[in-house]
């Protein structure tokens, strides 16, 4: 399988590790990614000031990825809703399309709409498959427990996205628990982080960041991990600078779920970059690394039957 992978605008340079830690465990899979230079920026930060010039981007970097006849393959979370409303709108408005298309033959493109948009997530839940990952795994982990904070643009609005369950995803859990890690049932999991606030409100971004944080941290968590790109510069980068200025808190660590994975999959630690993050200690890594064994399968726990009652 061969994909276009689209990276975004911040991962590449802020996030770099995602990316790293994505392609090669995606390489140890089988899955080709091809990132391709003509890519541009999805639209995203114009989506509130003017909706063409927000979907016009999109459109484009999916009339290339046609072009190259390759599905495209997403790992932020924002990239990934305005590509799939770009492709929504564009079936609906046919007015628009043609305007758009025309603007695109000046380069020597046109959007058909046969492109699909495919999350890093879904490409291993769907298109590789449980049972294939679980085959060449060659650790596992135990008595880690992971926070999941999933973000909002993956999720919602869910015709659009069309993203698991909105409600109760369970493709991010499904694919802990192939590691051995327990993704936990905590109250932020479906929330926001307050990334969306920064800068405009930092005192409310903050606060729903700490709330986060604590909530994690009431509910058992090792590490959390976050889904979406802004998700993780809210907990690996705004967290510190938070605790900077109130040294009493403890940092809660980030690992991303593809370091995780690689982990289990043989990857090298330096490779999949989990020093990157910058609250992943030396320590955290030595213990994550002491948690990795064998893969052993879960048994799954014997249900007591009722004693029968007796016939009156």
């Amino acid at each position: 399988m061969k994909l276009a992978f689209f990276q975004g605008c911040n991962i590449p340079i802020r996030i770099e590790q995602y990316a790293v830690s994505s392609e090669a465990v995606l390489k140890k899979l089988g899955v080709q990614l091809e990132v391709i230079e003509e890519f541009t920026c999805c639209g995203y930060p114009v989506r509130n000031v003017d909706e063409k010039a927000y979907i016009i981007p999109s459109v484009r970097n999916m009339a290339i990825a046609e072009k190259k006849g390759l599905d495209i393959m997403v790992i932020c979370n924002c990239c990934f809703a305005s590509l799939q409303k770009a492709k929504n709108v564009m079936a609906g408005n046919p007015k628009l399309a043609a305007e758009i298309n025309d603007l695109l033959a000046k380069d020597g493109l046109n959007f058909e709409g046969k492109v699909s948009i495919k999350h890093f997530l879904t490409v291993l839940h769907q298109d590789i498959g449980l049972e294939t990952i679980k085959k060449q795994l060659v650790n596992m982990v135990t008595d880690l427990n992971l926070s999941v904070i999933h973000g909002c643009h993956i999720l919602r609005p869910r015709e659009v996205t069309l993203f698991d369950d909105s409600f109760v995803p369970k493709i991010t859990d499904e694919l802990v628990a192939l590691t051995g890690a327990t993704s936990l049932d905590w109250r932020g999991k479906l929330e926001c982080c307050g990334a969306a606030l920064g800068g405009l409100n930092s005192d409310l971004s903050e606060n729903l960041l700490r709330e986060k944080v604590d909530g994690a941290r009431a509910a058992g968590a090792q590490f959390v991990t976050p889904v979406c790109s802004y998700c993780h510069l809210q907990f690996d980068t705004t967290q510190l600078n938070m605790n900077d200025r109130q040294q009493d808190k403890e940092v809660l660590p980030v690992l991303l779920l593809p370091q995780l994975l690689g982990l289990c999959l043989g990857i090298d630690e330096k490779v999949l970059g989990i020093e990157q993050n910058s609250t992943i200690e030396p320590l955290h890594v030595d213990n994550l690394k002491s948690m990795l064994g064998p893969p052993v399968e879960k048994k799954k726990k014997k249900r007591k039957k009722r004693p029968q009652k007796e016939a009156a």
